[in-house]
Parts: structure tokens; C-alpha cells; sequence
């Protein structure tokens, strides 16, 4: 008990101490005008995961220009990042990686907004097999198939999963 108090009373002084620093780590929010992603952490990687594909519409396939992708991975307690892209032909591309000692497997959550269609909101799953869907995607779209799920490929070091958010109107 005295141990759990002390880890308390000094994670209250630590956020103190950054909340008055000015520092900006509770949440890193940027918004660019490329389709790529870019959710490598800082240090060296030993697993790098590529997931790639377009945005397109859920009936007839085509690609949905004007898209805006937001995704949210929580790396740790204290750092959260927030990252943005506007899409012109509906192409996106989220790099991401796994520390030697880090964990194996990362959940992001992805929002997709695009005028005439349905709010996208989901969890991927990123680990050392490749990418992952939560169950949410057939929530969103009843004619989901398992056809449309993520394809993986190992190459060298690297992982590549293609995959396309089928939007619904």
C-alpha cells in the first residue's frame, strides 16, 4: 500500500513539473496534406510495419477523393499521438514500428470522414504478423467480407499489409 501511494504522489508531482515546464507530451496532434502516416517511435525499430491501400466506396470500389484520416495511437500513459492527413484520391499509408524490447503488437484507432458517407470509426491492430481488424469493421459495414481483410507480406525486415477502408453511405 505505502508502495502504490508513493508511485501515486509522485506521478502527481511529475505531471506538476511537465504541466508548468510548458512542454507539450501529452498529446502530439499534426495534420499534413500527404498520405503518409508516420507512427515510427524514436528509437531504432527492429520490425517495421507498412499499411497501405485507399479509402474507397463500399458498393463499387472506386476511390473517394477529399478524404480526412485521423489516427490516434497511445504509445505510453503520458504520450499520445494524433495525426491527420487530407487525401486527394483516397491513397493513405501508416509507417509504424516495434522496438527490439518494446511491445509486439500496437492499437490505433482510425477515423475517416469524407462528404456523403458515414463517419469511418475503428481499431487496427498492428504486430509482427501484419495488420489486424477489430470486429467494429462489420459493425460499420454489414456486407463486409472476409475477402477484404488485410493482406500481409513479409519482405526482409519490413511487414506490408494492403488493406482498403470500404466507406458506406
Amino acid at each position: 500500500m505505502k508502495r502504490r501511494l508513493f508511485v501515486k504522489k509522485t506521478g502527481i508531482v511529475s505531471m506538476g513539473i511537465l504541466a508548468f515546464s510548458g512542454a507539450k507530451v501529452f498529446a502530439n496532434t499534426t495534420e499534413e496534406k500527404s498520405s503518409v502516416i508516420d507512427l515510427l517511435p524514436f528509437s531504432e525499430v527492429s520490425q517495421k510495419i507498412i499499411l497501405k491501400g485507399s479509402i474507397v466506396d463500399a458498393i463499387t470500389s472506386q476511390p473517394i477523393g477529399d478524404c480526412k484520416m485521423t489516427v490516434k495511437a497511445k504509445t505510453n500513459r503520458l504520450f499520445n499521438t494524433t495525426k491527420n492527413i487530407l487525401t486527394s484520391n483516397g491513397d493513405y499509408t501508416i509507417v509504424s514500428g516495434f522496438i527490439p524490447e518494446g511491445k509486439i503488437s500496437r492499437k490505433i484507432e482510425v477515423e475517416i470522414e469524407a462528404d456523403g458517407y458515414k463517419t469511418y470509426t475503428s481499431f487496427i491492430y498492428l504486430s509482427v504478423g501484419g495488420c489486424h481488424l477489430h470486429s467494429k469493421e462489420w459493425d460499420y459495414n454489414k456486407n463486409f467480407d472476409h475477402n477484404n481483410c488485410p493482406k500481409n507480406k513479409r519482405i526482409g525486415s519490413e511487414i506490408v499489409s494492403l488493406f482498403n477502408f470500404r466507406l458506406v453511405k
